[in-house]
């Protein structure tokens, strides 16, 4: 670490001070570290701002690279132990902007610093974490999301549901890219395997009809009684006349015509289940998000010289979920699909984040 003076410490203490004193009244407009000393490869510039995630006060710092961006969220505690070693070592530039002061610290590369105070009139910025991001699905006058308990009837998503609004939307966002594409003169059969409580089927449909203004019919499978009366229930009341719901199980469900087919998070073997009969109807498109792997990780158990290797459950748990989804694309690739695998949102929101697609090349 850059070894600073007496007077330059106290500087940076002091500056410090101010930061967290400004976090404790919420009044910190920006914090922005400049002039590279000792950063590492390629950083130029770190930005820093308040947010709120969860309801909590934290603070988002967004290291500036000459390629990419990257982006940490701190408390304050994670924050001034981080600023701490950064400024005087691989900054020599911090400017904290609050609504009523402006504080500049310069420091030399032998070490002499100056703290510059002066009075300013600056407005605070959101916190949310949310309203930057124009969003597909608006929580704003959004009655199936009311109904489902992800926001409230202001249209406020809440606290506990902000993962599952951001995984609707982005859930939604990568499947407007492929649907955009099918054919608008033709009314498609959309079938939702294993539609649980409906969040994404709903999302999807509302988008379709409402957004692309397409031409669909939608059919949620689910085999729970309880959860399709609630969805059919939720149906009648937003008007949504071309989607419904029925209780069946996946290997039961028959169709004359399915041009796409979703699975999303079927349990054990009922995403195959769903694969085969995507398959079997010739379906465009094959959209799954696999749940769990029961059946590859049953096998496993068997003796083999390969068990050392998954001798620990969460390598087995990986193995298993690997080879089943390896195996499940090449099916789809073998009956004439261009398949792709990918994490469709991040780990942070939810484990279950693999998504397999298929498109028919017939």
């Amino acid at each position: 670490m850059y070894l600073h003076n007496m007077e330059t410490n106290s500087k940076i203490e002091t500056f410090l001070n101010k930061f967290k004193d400004a976090f404790l009244k919420h009044n910190i407009v920006k914090l922005s570290l400049s002039k590279v000393h000792k950063a590492e490869k390629d950083l130029k510039n770190i930005y820093i701002v308040p947010v709120n995630i969860k309801n909590k006060n934290k603070l988002s710092f967004t290291y500036r690279y000459k390629t990419k961006n990257q982006v940490k969220n701190y408390d304050i505690e994670q924050a001034l132990e981080s600023l701490f070693e950064l400024i005087g070592t691989s900054f020599l530039q911090a400017l904290l902007k609050t609504t009523s002061e402006s504080h500049q610290l310069l420091i030399s590369k032998k070490g002499k610093s100056t703290l510059i105070s002066s009075k300013s009139n600056s407005d605070l910025p959101s916190k949310s974490h949310n309203k930057e991001k124009n969003y597909l699905i608006k929580s704003k006058n959004n009655k199936y999301l009311q109904m489902l308990g992800i926001c409230d009837n202001n249209g406020r998503v809440k606290d506990k549901q902000q993962d599952k609004y951001k995984q609707i939307n982005r859930y939604v966002e990568l499947m407007s890219s492929w649907l955009i594409n099918l054919d608008p003169s033709k009314t498609q059969h959309i079938v939702d395997m294993g539609s649980g409580k409906g969040y994404l089927t709903f999302a999807l449909y509302d988008y379709i009809t409402n957004s692309l203004k397409q031409n669909i019919k939608m059919t949620g499978v689910e085999l729970r009684p309880h959860l399709v009366s609630l969805c059919m229930e939720i149906s009648d009341a937003c008007d949504f006349n071309r989607l419904e719901f029925v209780s069946k199980d996946i290997n039961d469900f028959k169709s004359d015509e399915i041009d796409v087919l979703i699975a999303l998070h079927a349990c054990d073997t009922a995403t195959d289940s769903a694969i085969f009969k995507g398959i079997r109807s010739n379906a465009n498109l094959i959209v799954c998000a696999p749940c769990c792997h029961k059946q590859v990780r049953r096998d496993m158990k068997e003796p083999s010289k390969f068990n050392s290797i998954t001798k620990h459950g969460i390598f087995k748990e990986r193995q298993a979920e690997m080879l089943t989804d390896t195996l499940r694309t090449l099916i789809m690739e073998k009956e004439g699909y261009k398949t792709k695998a990918f994490e469709f949102i991040s780990n942070e929101h939810t484990r279950k984040n693999i998504m397999l697609v298929g498109k028919n090349k017939r």
